[in-house]
């Protein structure tokens, strides 16, 4: 027989027990309970997301995160696509505009920096320095160039030895032109000049064969190459 004092402590135990158990929140309940205090959206993701028995889908869960990242890539895609798409606009912009000014450039004829005109109707235009310290041209010396030869009158070349080896002689003693022994007179090594020559520093009343006729004026663009 048990004695009615342990029938009591045994009736106490159950109802603290019991007591307990009301208190505690079982996982079913915890997860209801979220659902139902979360938003709409992310409501309907917690039911998707669990059974009713609280475990996680994972299937689920990885088609999710699958479809984030991938979101996430075509984003950056689409940055980059706009991005690429800026910077060529940009560059067709810059090219056209240099493009346009190099074309107007190679059209337009070299424009001297320094003009002499003389008395006589003798013109010499600078158009490129060579270096400072270069060999000068004077009376005396051996003098090599390249050059140009045209009518005044039309621009016809009547002479020229580009691509040839230059043309040597001693400037001053009178074995060219009287427009070349001063037109080259002063000139440095890589140094290039427009001689605009009169008849009377030319050819003359005479002319110079079928090519230069009589009393023509010559624009001569010569180059010094080397003095010795």
């Amino acid at each position: 027989m048990v004695p009615e004092n342990d029938v009591k402590q045994k009736k106490k135990n159950k109802k603290k027990k019991a007591k307990a158990e009301e208190g505690k929140v079982q996982p079913e309940d915890a997860i209801t309970r979220d659902m139902d205090q979360a938003p709409p959206v992310e409501k309907e993701y917690n039911q998707k997301l669990t059974h009713t028995n609280g475990d996680i889908d994972a299937d689920f869960v990885a088609d999710k995160i699958h479809s984030k990242e991938k979101e996430k890539k075509k984003k950056r895609k689409k940055n980059k696509k706009q991005e690429s798409s800026a910077d060529a606009n940009a560059e067709q912009t810059v090219t056209d505009k240099n493009g346009s000014s190099a074309e107007v450039e190679e059209k337009a004829e070299v424009k001297p920096f320094q003009v002499r005109s003389f008395p006589n109707g003798l013109v010499i235009e600078e158009l490129e320095m060579g270096k400072p310290d270069g060999k000068k041209a004077s009376p005396g010396k051996k003098v090599s160039v390249h050059y140009i030869g045209k009518l005044k009158k039309n621009g016809k070349i009547f002479d020229s030895n580009i691509g040839r080896a230059p043309f040597k002689f001693r400037l001053g003693v009178g074995q060219v032109i009287k427009g070349w022994d001063v037109g080259v007179n002063g000139m440095r090594v890589g140094d290039k000049r427009r001689l605009t020559i009169p008849p009377a520093m030319g050819y003359g009343a005479r002319g110079a064969g079928g090519d230069i006729p009589p009393n023509s004026w010559l624009i001569f663009d010569v180059e010094l190459v080397d003095v010795s």
